[in-house]
């Protein structure tokens, strides 16, 4: 019987395996599974990661082709650097694929680094490509909450909006996240009379090595909050996640039944430290970093999960974290925009609580309230959560989403 000749995917990213960061992770995957339909060649940067942590479950096929291009670190906390890695990552892809992709071969990349999506929007048009875009990230758009661009009126701001919202529109496919990036993503590109397919699949949830837990297989037998309702945030503790905010309502809370738990690291934890500290609240903690290959015990310390988006990020992100939360079936507290994919979701399935940033008042009473009839509904949330998961958002789910669509 005659071999079927398969088709060339490229795959142009910045992080990929054996990075193990929430992009690398996703991308990775995604190109495992698509290596039974297509050649798949990856071209990414040069992986900085600690061998000694590498997950045994996280593998890369062997018949991926993987080009690493050779660049320069830099500093991650400096804007300057890392905008000078993106450009430098982004001319070497491009003219790589220049040299090496033919006409009507499928390229597919992720919204980061930004400059790759103005490139390949160009070789799209050069080499008659086809073009699929998995958008993480939506630039310019997100550099406003970030405080990087100070106000959507900055000519540097409309400049760059403009040639973007472009690029979007010359791709064959764009897959977002939820709902509001799909909305946000259609208005992008109206103007252009794109005949883009715009497509939804969602990040998904590690079912199989994630899964409930009681606190007694995670807590010490002597923990001060194993007994407490535990609100848990695990993750980045960045600026645009509000969680500075979320303290000043923390400290009003009377209720003895809770504690307030924050597990990770980023820029804005010791200024939490010094809150708290200074505040003398008795009822938060804070715990360190932890990797992917920590998150099942991590998550099940949890009776219910923080997830946070800043205000003006509708339609900008979706915190991948959600799925994972879903899978160790925990509910979820979201504080974020009304109408975003999270708070959709937490409401049509009835798996948590949903808070806008300024309803402060109605999250405390939220806290305070929290009695005997709300563990009893905490529960049954608890037990949907789970079923969601694996129902709507597992790996095999979404995987063959990206199957059927690319």
């Amino acid at each position: 019987m005659e071999q079927k000749i398969m088709k060339n995917l490229w795959i142009a990213t910045e992080l990929f395996y054996p990075e193990e960061t929430s992009t690398s992770f996703i991308l990775t995957k995604i190109a495992n599974r698509l290596s039974g339909k297509y050649n798949v060649k990856v071209i990414c940067g040069d992986p900085v990661y600690d061998k000694q942590n590498r997950s045994e479950s996280f593998v890369l096929n062997s018949n991926v082709f993987v080009h690493r291009i050779k660049g320069f670190a830099g500093n991650k906390n400096s804007l300057l650097s890392r905008s000078l890695r993106f450009i430098f990552l982004s001319l070497s892809i491009f003219f790589y694929l220049w040299k090496n992709v033919k006409k009507g071969e499928k390229v597919f990349i992720v919204t980061n680094p930004a400059p790759l999506i103005l490139l390949i929007s160009i070789l799209k048009k050069i080499k008659k490509i086809e073009l699929v875009i998995l958008v993480h990230d939506v630039f310019p758009e997100n550099t406003i909450p970030a405080g990087i661009i100070k106000s959507e009126k900055a000519l540097p701001y409309k400049l760059l909006r403009s040639i973007f919202d472009k690029a979007y529109s010359n791709a064959d496919v764009l897959i977002t996240l939820g709902r509001d990036m799909q909305k946000v993503i259609r208005g992008k590109i109206r103007k252009y009379n794109s005949t883009s397919k715009i497509e939804i699949i969602e990040n998904w949830g590690d079912i199989e090595s994630i899964y409930p837990m009681s606190k007694q297989e995670v807590f010490h037998d002597d923990s001060p909050i194993k007994n407490k309702i535990i609100f848990q945030y695990a993750g980045n503790i960045g600026r645009v996640q509000g969680l500075l905010e979320l303290l000043q309502v923390i400290k009003k809370v009377n209720n003895e039944r809770l504690v307030f738990y924050f597990v990770g690291e980023g820029a804005v934890k010791q200024s939490m430290i010094e809150y708290v500290q200074d505040n003398q609240m008795k009822n938060v903690y804070f715990d360190g970093g932890y990797s992917r290959e920590d998150q099942l015990s991590v998550l099940n310390k949890a009776d219910v999960s923080f997830v946070s988006l800043a205000p003006k990020m509708f339609g900008l992100g979706v915190p991948s974290k959600t799925y994972n939360i879903l899978a160790a079936g925990k509910p979820i507290l979201y504080i974020g925009e009304k109408n975003s994919e999270i708070d959709l979701l937490v409401r049509e399935e009835n798996i948590g609580y949903s808070f806008q940033h300024f309803e402060k008042e109605k999250l405390l009473d939220f806290f305070n309230s929290f009695d005997e009839n709300s563990i009893t509904d905490l529960k049954l949330k608890k037990e949907k959560a789970r079923q969601i998961a694996e129902t709507k958002f597992s790996e095999k789910i979404i995987l063959n989403k990206f199957y059927n669509i690319i």
